[in-house]
């Protein structure tokens, strides 16, 4: 098989944050299933997904509007929390050509206002196909991946738990998903940008 445009403009892995309950109902479906977009009222559907060094560099940037802490927040709540890689080459291709890449601030925007940001086009909120995305420009922004399709468990990797509170730091936050993984040196390279 040839590489095709959507896996050069993906990274190696991506990830995809979930709670030990949802992970036990991902085990007995044999599967992430695709569900609605809360931040678009469901105007777009897929799992959720973040690239690692995106997320270190451009989610926690902004320390009064940090998206990373923000996205953890929401999916805790109080629950155990569970990483999961998945490996974009072991998605089938008619699926990698159809993940969307948006900006992660633009959706949020649109979801809490109620004025002008309403009027958006859908692809400022829906994102972009990630073969007509300009690589070079989503690394200067807060970027999700969404994957339009349900995915297999045998396409994934459970790797660590975690729990989230306001009092930890991301990188303590992050080194319990990532605890004897490769990425655990990511996040050891990356702790001063993660408070």
């Amino acid at each position: 098989m040839n590489i095709n445009q959507a896996y050069k403009n993906l990274p190696q892995n991506l990830y995809h944050i979930t709670t030990t309950e949802k992970l036990a109902k991902i085990k007995q479906d044999k599967l992430i299933k695709a569900m609605p977009d809360t931040l678009t009222d469901g105007a777009i559907k897929g799992v959720f997904t973040f690239d690692l060094d995106n997320f270190i560099k451009q989610w926690a940037k902004d320390k009064h509007m940090n998206l990373a802490r923000l996205i953890l927040d929401y999916i805790a709540r109080g629950k155990e929390l569970v990483m999961l890689r998945i490996p974009v080459n072991k998605l089938p291709v008619e699926s990698s050509e159809n993940i969307r890449t948006r900006d992660v601030n633009k959706a949020i925007d649109w979801k809490f206002s109620y004025g002008s940001q309403r009027g958006k086009s859908n692809q400022e909120i829906l994102g972009q196909k990630i073969t007509e995305v300009n690589p070079e420009e989503i690394n200067k922004i807060a970027i999700e991946h969404i994957i339009p399709t349900d995915i297999g468990i045998d396409k994934i990797e459970c790797l660590g738990t975690s729990n989230y509170s306001s009092k930890r730091s991301l990188a303590d936050i992050l080194m319990g998903f990532f605890k004897g993984h490769n990425e655990e040196n990511i996040i050891k390279n990356n702790m001063d940008l993660l408070i």
